[in-house]
């Protein structure tokens, strides 16, 4: 007898180890459908942009029956002086309500605009793409990209906020923008290149090449 309930418990245990399993998979299959729906809706949306999923969520309607709300971002030139950035929100599968409308980051070339200094917030490299070049005080910056041609800013964070690199392959010099999270520029740096150093490394790299 004992040994009838020990295998019945096994039995039991084995047959929920391969729900669960089965359970697993098939939510990892349905999220993989809902991803590629999304990426798929956005580039026939959004052709040329730089398009990512930010959020996947479980939600449960008023049926009972779940679907995963998600929130997907599509950028038009990331690398120009003016990145387009919206937020696009999705329900996989589709419910019987309307979505959340895209939401803007960026439009216009404008960041901060109609809003006081305290409740301005720079969250996003396009953000402080724009900043770096449209604040007050950045003049020397937007004169920069317009006098040179193939500008391109190189964004990176650190503890005060962004730093926004602009250079040009036809310019002698580069600027740094530092821009806080809060809307306000912290400083410019205007950097002369090292022309020598330039052609120093590329004499080196012409060697290693002709030598392999």
């Amino acid at each position: 007898m004992k040994k009838e309930l020990i295998l019945i418990a096994f039995l039991i245990i084995i047959a929920v180890f391969l729900v669960s399993v089965s359970n697993f998979y098939k939510k990892n299959i349905e999220i993989a459908d809902a991803k590629k729906f999304v990426m798929d809706d956005l580039a026939s949306k959004y052709p040329g942009a730089s398009m990512s999923i930010l959020s996947v969520t479980n939600r449960t309607n008023t049926a009972g029956d779940t679907y995963f709300e998600i929130k997907a971002k599509a950028t038009k030139g990331d690398s120009t002086p003016c990145p387009e950035r919206v937020h696009i929100y999705y329900n996989y599968p589709a419910q019987n309500f309307v979505t959340q409308p895209p939401d803007y980051v960026t439009l216009n070339c404008k960041v901060c605009s109609g809003v006081e200094n305290k409740k301005c917030v720079i969250a996003f490299s396009e953000e402080a793409i724009i900043a770096s070049h449209t604040l007050s005080g950045t003049s020397e910056v937007e004169a920069y990209i317009k006098s040179y041609k193939d500008v391109l800013p190189l964004t990176s964070e650190d503890e005060s906020g962004w730093l926004v690199v602009w250079d040009s392959p036809f310019a002698s010099y580069s600027y740094t923008v530092s821009v806080s999270r809060s809307g306000s520029i912290i400083g410019i740096a205007k950097k002369e290149k090292n022309s020598n150093l330039e052609k120093d490394t590329l004499k080196n790299t012409t060697k290693n090449t002709t030598g392999d």
